[in-house]
């Protein structure tokens, strides 16, 4: 397993069953299920920042549709695996989660160096690739644009209103074409 790459289970997990096709989804919080309408939510005061019903609906409905698996891109990320894992199930989130991308940000004791997102999740997907089998498939869910050579697999949910049903429609779409 490479360096910084992290995923669970055994070979062909994100398969969809009898089709052998692994599709993925990559998700930040921020923005796609966590939009600024939840930081603003009295019901949510004193717990930290909580996934958005509706946006957590619209991932829902994506990977009941596809198959899809969740691998984590978002900062979050760097609580680590089970707690990043629990939290999704605590938000009611139903897709099964297989990993994280790598953080591939050169931090100094001064400096910070970040990385462009679309290049953490080529590198997983490179190595997700060479040690268990190809992604046939892929949508980024995320508020940023730092894509890369990426850009053409994001689906740009703005931190304003985060996930809907028109992107959980576009990325069935998508993640459905391979």
């Amino acid at each position: 397993m490479g360096d910084g790459i992290i995923y669970e289970g055994t070979f062909g997990t994100g398969k969809v069953e009898g089709r052998g096709i692994m599709r993925v989804i990559f998700l930040d919080f921020d923005g796609p299920i966590i939009p600024i309408m939840s930081h603003k939510n009295p019901r949510v005061s004193g717990k930290g920042s909580q996934a958005w019903p509706s946006c957590v609906d619209a991932l829902n409905r994506i990977t009941d549709a596809t198959g899809a698996r969740i691998v984590v891109s978002s900062t979050w990320r760097a609580d680590g695996f089970m707690k990043t894992k629990n939290r999704l199930k605590e938000w009611g989130v139903t897709g099964k989660m297989i990993g994280m991308t790598p953080d591939l940000a050169n931090r100094g004791p001064v400096l910070w160096n970040s990385v462009p997102r679309g290049l953490e999740i080529a590198a997983w997907i490179k190595q997700y690739t060479e040690d268990r089998e190809p992604v046939e498939s892929f949508v980024i869910l995320d508020d940023d644009k730092d894509m890369e050579h990426l850009m053409p697999h994001l689906i740009h949910t703005p931190f304003e209103v985060g996930l809907t049903e028109s992107d959980a429609e576009e990325a069935i779409k998508r993640l459905n074409c391979a």
